[in-house]
């Protein structure tokens, strides 16, 4: 049995509607999957309806830092509408905008134009606004190719657009978590090229060894999360994004076999 835990829509910074993703994955055979945007449930506390034919633990993937750089934590089988956890999505959103704005406004010092329209026509999904949304603008204005291209032109970290913010502590981050009844997870640990081993020390409750960027570590990152007794997590990391793999759903999947206690969980 297939399955991806590990997954985004445009309620954050994804290409398709909760309604369309669940749809996709059901195509693709896949039996499970985790919706876990940036920083919001959107896609859980609204209208939206999943597909039939498919299961969908609720997740989400929670921003921080360690020493400068980015740290994200999973989310899984969150009370959705918890108010520690809606708390926090409010105040990462407002963040967000704030932050959005910002780097709009330098897009614009640099000569990139970017009206205000185009921010607020994203706003209006109600999810949260980041990088990913101003590259796509300036990507369909013709400044660039593709939204890498912006990335390694503008926004990277202290590039000449790129705004930083502040963000919960590790810590904070994982306490939220668990007063909403969740599992943390810390999220693709091949994409930290520093300080991994003091991270390592939080008190997650599993890590995410099955992920695109973790490429051939797999058995490495595995071994991290059995020594610790944690829960193994893996997935796409789907946005579909054109350039950024995977593009379609289904073609980065897991073996249910592979992350079975974490699958399993609720049902113990």
């Amino acid at each position: 049995m297939n399955v991806d835990l590990h997954m985004h829509t445009n309620c954050s910074d994804g290409m398709y509607s909760p309604e369309e993703l669940t749809a996709l994955a059901v195509q693709a055979n896949l039996q499970v999957i985790a919706i876990s945007d940036h920083d919001t449930v959107k896609a859980y506390t609204s209208s939206y309806s999943f597909a039939s034919g498919v299961h969908v633990i609720p997740a989400i993937e929670m921003s921080s830092e360690y020493e400068g750089e980015d740290v994200h934590i999973l989310g899984y089988y969150i009370q959705t509408d918890h108010p520690a956890l809606q708390a926090y999505c409010m105040q990462f959103k407002e963040r967000r905008q704030r932050r959005a704005i910002e780097m709009v406004e330098k897009c614009r010092h640099l000569g990139y134009e970017i009206d205000s329209d185009s921010i607020e026509s994203v706003l209006k999904k109600g999810g949260t606004i980041g990088r990913p949304h101003i590259a796509r603008i300036l990507v369909q204005k013709g400044y660039f190719s593709t939204v890498r291209d912006v990335f390694e032109k503008l926004l990277y970290r202290d590039g000449p657009a790129y705004v930083p913010y502040q963000r919960k502590t590790i810590e904070e981050c994982i306490q939220i978590i668990h007063q909403a009844g969740g599992l943390a997870v810390l999220a693709h640990p091949g994409l930290i090229h520093h300080g991994l081993d003091a991270i390592l020390q939080r008190p997650f409750d599993g890590l995410e060894v099955y992920h695109p960027q973790n490429k051939d570590r797999w058995p490495y990152y595995k071994h991290l999360a059995e020594q610790r007794h944690w829960y193994i997590s893996g997935g796409s990391d789907f946005h579909g994004v054109k350039g950024r793999f995977p593009e379609q759903v289904g073609l980065y999947t897991v073996n249910s076999n592979d992350v079975e206690r974490l699958i399993t969980y609720k049902k113990r």
